[in-house]
């Protein structure tokens, strides 16, 4: 065994043989590992930049399309016709207080719906929204069934709806005057509505509404669960 950090040469001397050593300088562990850690340091960052600099074809895309979105407020430049629900790209969740210790959500999945649409009055008619209540979703299977069953009673009321005869778009903000169909019972609601705005071919809008369940006869549990339920939309619309 050579002592550390040595290197044994032997030479030979005749009959005899002389053994020197020789130390070899040897770079310090500590500085080594310093060296290694800033060298794959370098390495990956060079390699994430150059990863930067070249862009998926999909993202140089959808910076050009939203260059060239052309999105107007303006509810006189939106285009005429009937528009159609887009359901990839809408939301409808319902928030109702827990014992008064959380507001818990609701989701329906299965929304659909649509509107005819009049520039020259900003005027939509028409408007009707339809949800199946089977849909509820809170991300517990178990709990979703006993809702749309139970206090839905979906199997008697197969749609919950939201119509409207005549919708004035007057600025960014306007009130929606519709009627409600839930649980067998129909009544007036008023939907606060933010209009955000129209890029061909689609019109995009954000909505809220409040009411009282038990009006609508689904009153189980109240107070413990609250009997005021807030609706909340984000939708867009798509031209035919």
């Amino acid at each position: 065994m050579t002592p550390c950090g040595r290197q044994r040469r032997v030479i030979a001397d005749g009959n005899s043989s002389a053994f020197h050593f020789q130390r070899t300088r040897l770079m310090p562990l500590p500085k080594m590992v310093s060296t290694v850690a800033l060298t794959v340091l370098v390495a990956a960052s060079l390699s994430v930049a150059a990863q930067t600099d070249q862009k998926p074809a999909e993202d140089a895309s959808a910076v050009s399309q939203y260059k060239n979105l052309n999105l107007t407020r303006d509810p006189k430049a939106a285009g005429a016709g009937d528009y159609k629900l887009d359901p990839h790209h809408t939301s409808v969740t319902a928030k109702l207080a827990h014992m008064d210790l959380s507001r818990y959500t609701l989701r329906f999945d299965n929304v659909n719906g649509g509107f005819s649409y009049d520039p020259s009055s900003a005027t939509a008619s028409k408007l009707s929204i339809a949800i199946d209540p089977n849909s509820v979703s809170t991300g517990d299977p178990k709990f979703d069934k006993r809702i749309a069953q139970k206090y839905f009673e979906s199997d008697k009321y197969a749609s919950i709806t939201f119509t409207a005869t005549t919708v004035k778009l007057a600025g960014e903000h306007t009130v929606v005057d519709g009627v409600l169909d839930f649980h067998g019972v129909k009544k007036p609601v008023k939907l606060s509505v933010v209009y955000r705005g129209f890029a061909q071919p689609r019109m995009g809008f954000s909505g809220e509404a409040t009411f009282k369940r038990s009006e609508f006869g689904v009153g189980e549990w109240v107070p413990l669960e609250a009997d005021e339920v807030t609706i909340l939309v984000e939708t867009e619309f798509v031209k035919s």
